[in-house]
């Protein structure tokens, strides 16, 4: 699963960022966030309306690590400490973490609550990306991007990067049986 970086603000301006591994995109325009109601962010984010979702690379894995092993409502200088930096997003009221290549903008759509889990599903409005992590025809490119994914069977991380096949083409021979 990919590690999401979520960020949002307090009341009071504070940003504050925590670590999801389960989380993805739902639709063209949407992403679901499946995350705990009790995180500080979470409760932020409900206030705020907006948040956003950065994706962790490989070059920023302790401070994506330290984001979720550390709890907003435990420790109040939480982002401070790590010495990233953060601007206010042009398209929703949420920070932006300068530090990670690629950030989804977003806008509460709706909360989905059931006995069996709780998830954040939200608009995305805008979606940015560092020269960077770009290929020539102006994507996200995955060797680029080096994102961190999180291995839930034994608790470690891993870089995308390499490609096996082309999606919508690499099962086409058996639609000819």
């Amino acid at each position: 699963m990919p590690v999401l970086m979520v960020a949002a603000y307090d009341e009071n301006g504070k940003v504050n960022v925590m670590n999801a591994a389960w989380g993805m995109i739902c639709s063209e325009d949407r992403i679901a966030l499946f995350i705990d109601e009790e995180h500080k962010t979470t409760q932020n984010l409900l206030k705020t309306k907006a948040f956003t979702v950065s994706i962790a690379d490989r070059e920023h894995m302790e401070v994506a690590d330290f984001f979720g092993i550390a709890s907003g409502n435990k420790i109040s200088d939480k982002f401070e400490r790590t010495g990233f930096h953060a601007v206010k997003s042009a398209f929703v009221s949420a920070p932006v973490i300068d530090e990670f290549p690629v950030v989804m903008e977003c806008e509460l759509a709706e909360v989905v609550k059931t006995d069996s889990f709780y998830c954040i599903v939200g608009r995305i409005v805008n979606t940015a990306a560092e020269e960077r992590v770009l290929s020539e025809n102006g994507k996200v490119d995955p060797s680029k991007l080096q994102a961190l994914i999180f291995d839930q069977f034994r608790h470690d991380y891993y870089v995308s990067g390499e490609k096996v096949g082309k999606a919508w083409n690499a099962g086409a021979p058996l639609m000819k049986k």
